[in-house]
């Protein structure tokens, strides 16, 4: 019988790499690195197709920037997919895209070709902000590029950061603002993080007295959860908001704690009870896929105790938590006995609740790394 699994496709290709990205990704690749990079991901997949029987329920192209690239390759690796594979009627299928490569054509292409979900990064409507991001669209282009999107796609996503460089309450109310007059049935708000290996980790002194305060940032974040709730865009994720029936069903594989198998250079898969992730060298990548190799990493079996604290750390990123009895029935263990102590420290802080789902307060989100500690 038929497995279900999401399939997360990565294109590690961008015009420019943004200041604040530690994703893998890679600008100035020549055209036929592309298509031999294109070819290599259908090289991956026919190794699932031949030795698993699986039906593909949700699909995500993300990068790097995957709008960057011809949209025949697009095209070209969707048909693949559907050749040589189950896919369900209802299968989500994202792709991630950003302003500065999105045009018309490609917009109404996407349509076409059974993509029917777009994600867009746009991060921030203000161009000085912007520009400290080292994104190279303008809020002009963004705002014309949604304007766009809505004449196609009923479902989409718009990608908001907070806590950037020279931003304030005001500057991101104004963002938000402009972006819910496009009426987006799903919205994400990701706090910037300083990872080492970026731009700004590399000039954080010279940028740390132009960031908001830890304070500013969280207060940012409510305003996004309490003026989305009044748009009817409801708090479903710590980072993500979403209108009745457009939750992101491909990401709640993930917190829900279900399979997914990751193609192309520095994917990661969940998958037969394994994680998994593909090598970050592009070049290794399509030469051992070449070769007949697997671009594998690390490779390692997850125990049970593992599961379940992975369990537990992805279930407490919904804003709903996870449920006891499907714990229970998942792991056979009754999480109120086996993590009591755990429990009740959480709830004296005031950090968790617990009914029939276990759950992070509001306290408890934005202290979340603390809660999470607890089960590592």
């Amino acid at each position: 019988m038929s497995r279900n699994v999401g399939l997360y496709i990565h294109i590690p290709f961008c015009m420019k790499k943004c200041f604040y990205c530690d994703f893998v990704s890679f600008s100035d690749v020549e055209d036929d690195i592309i298509a031999e990079y294109f070819s290599s991901l259908k090289r991956e997949l026919i190794f699932y197709k031949e030795n698993y029987d699986i039906k593909i329920d949700t699909i995500y192209i993300g990068g790097g920037t995957p709008s960057v690239v011809a949209i025949s390759h697009i095209g070209s690796l969707l048909e693949f997919v559907y050749c040589n594979f189950k896919v369900e009627n209802y299968c989500e299928t994202t792709i991630e895209a950003n302003p500065e490569s999105l045009d018309e054509e490609k917009i109404k292409f996407y349509c076409s070709s059974g993509i029917n979900r777009l994600s867009v990064g746009i991060q921030s409507l203000n161009d000085v902000e912007l520009k400290a991001l080292g994104r190279i669209h303008t809020s002009k282009r963004a705002l014309e590029m949604l304007e766009l999107v809505t004449k196609y796609f009923e479902n989409f996503s718009v990608d908001l950061m907070i806590g950037i460089v020279h931003q304030s309450i005001e500057s991101f109310s104004d963002t938000l603002g402009k972006v819910l007059k496009v009426n987006p049935p799903h919205v994400s708000v990701y706090s910037l993080k300083i990872e080492e290996g970026t731009h700004f980790y590399n000039r954080y002194e010279s940028i740390k007295s132009h960031l908001p305060s830890e304070e500013e940032e969280r207060n940012m974040y409510w305003f996004a959860v309490q003026t989305l709730y009044s748009s009817g865009i409801h708090h479903y994720e710590i980072s993500n908001f979403a209108k009745e029936n457009f939750k992101c069903k491909h990401n709640l594989k993930y917190w829900d704690y279900e399979e997914y198998i990751g193609i192309g250079c520095a994917a990661h898969s969940f998958f037969d009870g394994y994680r998994y992730f593909n090598t970050a060298s592009l070049e290794d990548y399509i030469s051992r896929i070449k070769n007949g190799e697997f671009a594998w990493e690390d490779r390692q079996l997850i125990d049970d105790f593992e599961k379940e604290k992975e369990y537990i750390i992805l279930g407490l990123r919904k804003i709903e938590g996870f449920e006891l009895s499907e714990f229970e029935r998942r792991f056979n263990v009754v999480f109120t006995e086996k993590y009591k102590t755990q429990i009740e420290k959480l709830k004296r802080y005031g950090l968790v609740e617990i009914n029939s789902h276990f759950k992070l307060t509001k306290k408890g989100i934005d202290l979340a790394n603390i809660v999470w500690q607890e089960f590592i």
